[in-house]
């Protein structure tokens, strides 16, 4: 298969969708300039520009403060990809107002005054990147009517960091490729990744490390590109690796089929047993069920998409947040032990 050729994405590899746009108030400096008293305006403004419309999209959101929330709420937020690491360190700090307006399944979410004014994000389930970026593209029409972003003809919007300028637009995958990585095949193809202007990182972005298998492949520039060329070239990009996903699968079903189930069943085994168990460790037992479970090498009724959640509510902030709170970190591999008991059982 040729890289310009685009077969569907397939959904037991790509795990969710998701577009982020940036965007930046004309007359405001940007977040990390902002004076306190601005910051509060600038809230004000973005918050009415969206819940004050008459939109069915906006009457689902509501609006909190991030300011002076408490760091376990930060976290929950952070780990379940609603607003993003930056936003939870910036947050943190007091001297300026950020707000989150979002709704309840956390599909959609708008950063206020994180390192730009507005983050606007659109998730979708599986490999819908175009419903994605069609829902972030309304709810960016929706707030532009009534404000006024800083944009410049020739380098298009303006934003804090210089590789946002031009569209704004990040779009990016989640993936699942835990044989891949295993067998070192993902090496090869991260190069070529990066060349074609694109990055590859753990499943919480840059700076985060890979578990489980899971990664997000994004892209780099937002300058000189259209949005419908950057998810076109996205898009060839997945492909590439779901195929190749694929067949390292199909491979080991064929060659390694006592190993693989062997390994499908010891994790299984552990994680409806276990008393105690960290973090990284049950990541990699749940990629290899949820691994199991698209193969057809177990035939338990918990879904893939219920494995990937699973990885989320493990966490150590949304885990507390179901379990309670750990006096350390022992104590939080023993509450995590007993929640993937009951969950999977």
């Amino acid at each position: 298969m040729k890289w310009y050729e685009q077969p569907q994405v397939d959904d037991s590899v790509i795990i969710s969708s998701r577009v982020r746009l940036a965007r930046n108030l004309a007359g405001y400096a940007f977040p990390s300039r902002l004076l306190a008293t601005d910051a509060s305006a600038a809230i004000d403004r973005m918050k009415a520009s969206i819940l004050d419309t008459k939109s069915s999209l906006a009457s689902n959101l509501t609006f909190v403060s991030l300011t002076g929330m408490a760091t376990s709420q930060l976290g929950e937020l952070s780990e379940r990809h609603v607003i993003s690491p930056a936003m939870t360190a910036s947050a943190m700090n007091n001297s300026v107002s950020r707000g989150l307006v979002y709704n309840s399944a956390e599909n959609i979410s708008i950063m206020l005054n994180e390192e730009d004014h507005l983050r606007i994000q659109a998730i979708c389930a599986g490999q819908d990147l175009d419903v994605a970026y069609q829902t972030a593209n309304e709810v960016d029409d929706i707030m532009s009517e009534g404000l006024e972003y800083a944009f410049d003809t020739e380098f298009g919007f303006l934003t804090s960091c210089p590789t946002n300028t031009g569209t704004g637009m990040r779009a990016s995958y989640m993936l699942h490729v835990p044989l891949l990585e295993s067998t070192g095949n993902l090496k090869i193809y991260a190069d070529i990744i990066t060349k074609a202007g694109f990055a590859i990182r753990g499943a919480h972005g840059e700076g985060s490390e890979s578990m489980g298998g899971i990664y997000q492949i994004s892209n780099q520039r937002t300058l000189g590109k259209s949005e419908t060329e950057t998810i076109s070239s996205l898009k060839r990009l997945a492909n590439q690796l779901v195929e190749k996903e694929l067949s390292v699968r199909e491979h080991f079903v064929k060659e390694f089929r006592h190993e693989t189930e062997d390994a499908v069943h010891r994790a299984y085994g552990i994680l409806t047993n276990c008393r105690k168990i960290g973090l990284n460790e049950a990541t990699k037992l749940l990629s290899d069920i949820r691994l199991g479970k698209i193969l057809g090498l177990i035939t338990h009724e918990i879904s893939s998409g219920t494995i990937y959640n699973l990885m989320t509510h493990i966490l150590p902030h949304n885990l507390q947040k179901v379990m309670g709170p750990a006096q350390d970190a022992r104590q939080l591999d023993v509450l995590r032990a007993e929640y993937l008991r009951n969950s999977i059982s």
